[in-house]
């Protein structure tokens, strides 16, 4: 005679069956859950992309500092760029390519200390004279780029920022 509670067509025995299925999934769902985030909450984007943070900082007669936190997976050429009416106030033309005949002061850089391998990174970038450019910044309105380009990548950030 068989004993009781050994036989699998008994209901306790079914149940011990189940919350064993139960626990070997919860535990094969904690599992590949703990193998697949490391993987992705802290994955860089694999588009470039950029934030140009605060404010123009003018240090100089024709010299200007600006702030951009950004992204990208290579990069081998950056160009920042301000530009600024004569009064210092917003005028659209400046967002238009050609903007540079509308322009009272124009500053730019190449800075090649910049750096690409897909985490974010915050890095500040003069803008003056040296290579091409015109005026000096006022306090005011300024109409900032920020062009990120590379062999698979392009990021063009664009916006008005205030210059103090």
């Amino acid at each position: 005679m068989p004993m009781r509670g050994c036989r699998p067509s008994e209901p306790h025995f079914q149940g011990r069956i189940i919350v064993k299925r139960i626990a070997t999934l919860a535990a094969v769902t904690a599992a590949l859950t703990a193998a697949v985030l490391p993987a992705t909450a802290g994955a860089a984007p694999k588009q470039p992309q950029a934030q140009i943070l605060g404010t123009v900082q003018i240090n100089g007669p024709s010299s200007a500092l600006v702030t951009a936190r950004y992204t990208c997976p290579e990069g081998v050429h950056l160009w920042v760029s301000a530009k600024q009416s004569a009064d210092g106030s917003r005028d659209a033309r400046l967002t238009q390519e050609g903007s540079s005949a509308f322009s009272a002061a124009w500053l730019q850089n190449h800075p090649t200390s910049f750096t690409c391998d897909g985490s974010w990174k915050t890095g500040t970038f003069q803008v003056d004279l040296s290579e091409y450019g015109f005026g000096a910044l006022r306090k005011g309105q300024a109409w900032v780029q920020f062009c990120l380009i590379g062999e698979t990548t392009f990021l063009s950030e664009s916006r008005w920022v205030a210059v103090r």
